[in-house]
């Protein structure tokens, strides 16, 4: 008890931090919650064309000369317009295998609202090297836009090019760049790319496309939600044999779903993400209760299985988000996708297991460490498990289809004969759990624990 009083107001402080809020990102003073550049890039004999089109109230803080009530000054403008356009080459960089291109080129000039050359290339390029606006036109500050055509000298036209937007701390999700890539030979391609997001390939290899994904997978495992249910999942067995059995039990069944959203249209299916937190937030309300009274290898394995059903169409979603940067080498980056997925499931469970060791024997020791751990968890899934009831009550008043129904049905279904399977292992499967911190135990779930 005396080692408990010294350590409280350590857990205290973990607990306070896991169920407060992330903070929320910074607001970007007066900028929309969503801004979109439009751009197209393009090689050509010894040279790389970026014609690119941004708000101008993404760049306030370079601070365009005005007049009257805020309108920009057309007359002063020529300085800021090259100002601006050495800040875009800055902020966009494009690479030629592996190497930064510097813009030897540039134009530019200022649109209206209501200008509508870029949707093509040509139509943009030639926008941009013709007639300028009248320097009596009234544009407000923040309602136009600056069009740039950068030009970059390169080596080969046909080598590898990629491209990487630099955006401020905290403004990544808010920013996002549609570029259109314009191969010399090939299929061209239209990517999103949100700010933060890298440096990307425009046509990207076969190990390069593999590469990407199986870091995408690895991380997509750390989410908060998927690393509170693997904790609970775990936290009373110590054999790691067993508890890898049963994770590598829900990365098969998430597989299944995951290649199933990637390849149809469950990724499509509204109430799915309302009903994945919903699920995950029960999962983890039940196994907190089963830590604390009865924890049974077996019944994970069924629990896991069913939650990585429903868990692969989340992973579906995101791949099928991401699938844009696969390039020509889909089936490629699926299966990189799935093996990152395995491989982030296997690390996370052996920092689960050293974490878990570390609380329990230099802390609170095993029996009370599972039921405060439990209860800190459980009372996260709990709010995860009603917040997710609304939003799928919310999602579900607006229609459901019966073939969304039938189709997630199938799948679910498919989960539970794959958690079934659970009954067919050996009783001492996964060795004894940790004793809960219950005098009399005696009814319990005892094909782990004899």
């Amino acid at each position: 008890m005396r080692r408990l009083g010294h350590y409280l107001p350590s857990v205290a402080l973990v607990a306070v931090l896991l169920l407060l809020p992330r903070p929320g990102h910074t607001n970007g003073g007066d900028l929309p919650p969503q801004i979109l550049l439009e751009g197209f890039v393009k090689p050509e004999g010894d040279h790389l064309h970026l014609v690119v089109r941004i708000p101008l109230i993404l760049l306030q803080n370079l601070n365009p000369p005005k007049r009257g009530p805020g309108y920009l000054d057309l007359v002063r403008i020529d300085k800021w317009l090259n100002e601006a356009a050495a800040a875009t080459g800055r902020d966009i960089e494009l690479f030629e295998d592996g190497d930064r291109l510097v813009p030897t080129r540039s134009a530019a000039q200022i649109s209206l609202p209501s200008e509508r050359s870029f949707d093509g290339y040509a139509s943009a390029a030639a926008h941009i090297a013709g007639r300028r606006l009248p320097v009596s036109t009234d544009v407000f500050w923040n309602q136009g836009y600056f069009d740039a055509h950068l030009e970059y000298p390169i080596r080969s036209a046909p080598a590898d090019f990629a491209i990487h937007m630099k955006v401020e701390p905290g403004l990544g999700q808010r920013i996002k760049l549609r570029v259109q890539y314009l191969p010399v030979s090939g299929v061209s391609r239209t990517y999103e790319i949100r700010g933060g997001s890298g440096r990307l390939s425009l046509d990207p290899r076969g190990y390069e496309a593999a590469r990407m994904f199986v870091m995408l997978g690895f991380g997509s495992v750390f989410a908060t939600d998927r690393l509170v249910f693997l904790l609970c999942l775990v936290a009373p067995f110590r054999q790691v044999w067993g508890l890898l059995a049963v994770v590598m039990a829900l990365t098969g069944s998430q597989a299944m779903t995951l290649i199933a959203s990637a390849v149809g249209t469950a990724h499509e299916i509204r109430w799915l993400p309302a009903l994945f937190d919903t699920c995950v937030g029960a999962a983890v309300v039940l196994l907190a209760v089963d830590n604390v009274v009865a924890p049974s290898l077996h019944r994970r394995w069924f629990t896991g299985a069913l939650v990585g059903v429903i868990g692969g169409f989340g992973l579906g979603r995101l791949f099928v988000d991401e699938r844009q940067f696969a390039g020509a080498h889909t089936l490629v980056s699926l299966a990189s996708f799935n093996v990152g997925v395995a491989l982030g499931e296997a690390v996370a469970l052996l920092l689960a297991l050293v974490a878990l060791g570390i609380l329990f024997t230099r802390v609170l020791g095993a029996s009370l460490g599972v039921v405060v751990l439990s209860a800190v968890l459980g009372h996260m899934g709990w709010h995860w498990m009603i917040d997710g009831v609304h939003r799928l009550g919310h999602t579900l008043s607006t229609g459901l289809s019966t073939s969304a129904v039938a189709s997630v049905g199938w799948w679910v279904l498919m989960g539970l004969l794959v958690g079934g399977a659970a009954w067919f292992l050996p009783t001492p499967f996964g060795g004894a759990p940790i004793p809960p911190l219950i005098p009399g135990r005696a009814r319990g779930d005892r094909r782990d624990s004899d």
